[in-house]
């Protein structure tokens, strides 16, 4: 019920209940009292003079029976006078027994409330230390995260910087392995360069050497035996351009595109072949190649000078367009 909710109200009700109980209880004995006529108090009175039938009785004076009945109610007056102050000390000390108890119940309640206040303090500083120890920990396990997350870029970073170092090391010493390659193989072509030309000056000994544009009768290209010798040049100089264009390889220098200038020179010796082959580009792998496929022209008529056979030197310069 609402009016017993708080424990003042519920002690009060307490009290009520116990007063009642102890008056019902004092009520109960004391109407008992009341009820049983006590045997000091019982005076046979005889108005007639008489004897009783029993003849054991003195026989008692008229004038006095008044006075003994006076006295007998002043006593049970007096009796009643006392019971009742029993009875009003008796409800004094159970009052008096009640707002001690009720003091008791108090103090206990406030010591109650006092122990719990306490308790709550300690549990709410419990709770504040517990919330500011996983606080801490929190922020140690975040900080921790933290600084391995760090720790891993960082050693991710130095091993992109030591792969990035490495793969430069790697491509400079493949470039520098290409050029020296590539040194050695320019060593070797003049090399062997040289030796054909010395070869091809040995088998021209005594023989002497003219020019294309001034030699009687040209060296003949395959398919360009009939007419003049002014027919027979045009068609030589035709022949070795487009046999030339056919065969280079136009895919080998990938940084270059376009039309590119070559100029190549060779030597047509007393035999037909061509020797002492020489060409001049802009790049490296463009001279290379135009040597590889002026090598393979075909052996050819040697040129005639003064009804003798000559070495007869020869120049061209070709355009390649390379493909982007």
């Amino acid at each position: 019920m609402k009016y017993l909710q708080t424990k003042h109200e519920r002690n009060s009700a307490k009290i009520t209940t116990l007063i009642m109980l102890i008056l019902i209880l004092l009520l109960f004995v004391v109407g008992q009292d009341y009820k049983e006529q006590p045997d000091e108090y019982g005076v046979a009175i005889n108005f007639n003079n008489s004897a009783p039938p029993t003849g054991n009785m003195q026989q008692v004076r008229p004038e006095k029976t008044e006075e003994v009945v006076e006295e007998v109610v002043e006593e049970e007056l007096t009796e009643e006078v006392v019971e009742e102050e029993v009875v009003e000390e008796k409800e004094l000390e159970l009052e008096e027994t009640a707002e001690e108890k009720v003091e008791e119940e108090i103090e206990e309640a406030k010591k109650e409330a006092l122990e719990a206040e306490k308790i709550l303090r300690e549990e709410a500083k419990e709770a504040a230390e517990k919330l500011k120890s996983e606080e801490e920990a929190k922020q140690k396990a975040e900080a921790q995260a933290k600084a391995e997350k760090e720790e891993k870029e960082a050693k991710a970073a130095k091993a992109k910087a030591e792969k990035e170092k490495a793969d430069k090391a790697a491509k400079a010493a493949k470039a520098k392995a290409a050029r020296e390659a590539q040194i050695a193989k320019d060593n070797a072509a003049k090399e062997a360069a040289a030796k054909a030309a010395e070869a091809a000056k040995k088998a021209n000994e005594g023989q002497g050497e003219t020019s294309f544009a001034l030699i009687e009768n040209v060296p003949i290209y395959p398919g360009c035996e009939g007419g003049d010798n002014a027919y027979r040049k045009k068609c030589m100089s035709d022949k070795i351009k487009a046999f030339i264009t056919e065969n280079f390889d136009t895919d080998l220098a990938s940084d270059l595109s376009g039309i590119q200038k070559i100029n190549i020179s060779f030597k047509i010796n007393t035999s037909g072949k061509v020797v002492s082959i020489g060409a001049y580009a802009s790049n490296p792998k463009l001279e290379d190649e135009a040597k590889r496929v002026t090598s393979m022209l075909p052996k050819m008529k040697p040129g005639m000078q003064q009804g003798k056979a000559v070495v007869v030197s020869y120049s061209l310069p070709i355009r390649i367009k390379l493909e982007d």
